[in-house]
């Protein structure tokens, strides 16, 4: 008889007088799915079509058997094949571990059986997914670093060569860095005006910052912009609560300029 899996359907050749009246406990050996069988599932397998001398012979007449020949056919129906002993232990086995299988996930922790059929679903218990999950791990803690760089190197100066050595910007340019005591002093000079903006940079970073390029504008009252100028710091890198002193002149300012405005900009 066959007996085929609820869930993936795959079928088993067993003996119905493996099964109690009751029913028993049966395990998947392809998807793992257990439930009870009971002989109403079991089918029996499409008869083959015998050939039509087979079928001949079977109409034909035989000659009465001798007694010997008689008891030796009626020992050998009574002695299974080995083939079908073979199976009915096989089947006898499968019977005893799903048994033994379904007493042990009944004794387990409520929690380590949830985990265990959490692993299931998600398809964890086989390696081949979790190479995957591990890969779309990676990738998701690549991108959380990625995105958190610049805080996460603010609390630990030393990750940024990390980030540099992966050619990835990690810290804002001229971040913890201040301009402080700011002079503006408009003068002519050989017959040329001029405008001095002057004061000090300080670093407030308990690590050593390099210096970028000082960016000044010029604007109106409006603040439209009049002019911009780039200007290299006479120190390239200021330690932990340096301090240093800046000058910058431009030439021929604007007569309408109003206010002066400092940042920093990549060199």
């Amino acid at each position: 008889m066959l007996l085929y899996c609820p869930k993936c359907h795959v079928g088993y050749e067993i003996e119905p007088n493996l099964i109690p009246e009751k029913g028993m406990k049966m395990r998947c050996a392809k998807c793992g799915e257990v439930w009870r069988c009971t002989k109403d599932e079991l089918i029996s397998p499409a008869p083959q079509a015998k050939p039509q001398a087979d079928a001949e012979q079977e109409n034909t007449a035989l000659p009465e058997p001798a007694e010997a020949e008689t008891q030796e056919t009626e020992q050998a129906t009574e002695t299974p094949a080995p083939e079908t002993a073979a199976m009915t232990d096989i089947f006898a086995r499968l019977s005893t571990q799903t048994e033994e299988l379904f007493k042990q996930e009944q004794t387990q922790a409520p929690a380590r059986r949830m985990w265990g059929k959490s692993k299931h679903l998600l398809g964890l218990d086989h390696p081949g997914t979790l190479k995957y999950y591990l890969l779309f791990l990676a990738f998701a803690v690549s991108l959380v670093l990625f995105a958190v760089r610049f805080e996460l190197v603010r609390a630990f100066p030393a990750a940024e060569k990390i980030y540099s050595a992966l050619g990835v910007e990690s810290r804002i340019v001229g971040e913890g860095l201040e301009f402080q005591n700011i002079i503006r002093n408009e003068y002519t000079e050989d017959y040329v005006r001029k405008m001095e903006v002057k004061g000090y940079i300080v670093n407030t970073n308990p690590y050593a910052v390099d210096v970028p390029l000082i960016h000044v504008e010029v604007m109106d009252k409006d603040t439209n912009l009049l002019q911009s100028v780039n200007d290299k710091a006479p120190i390239a890198s200021l330690e932990p609560d340096g301090r240093m002193a800046f000058r910058i002149v431009i030439n021929q300012p604007s007569a309408l300029a109003k206010y002066i405005l400092l940042t920093f900009v990549k060199k």
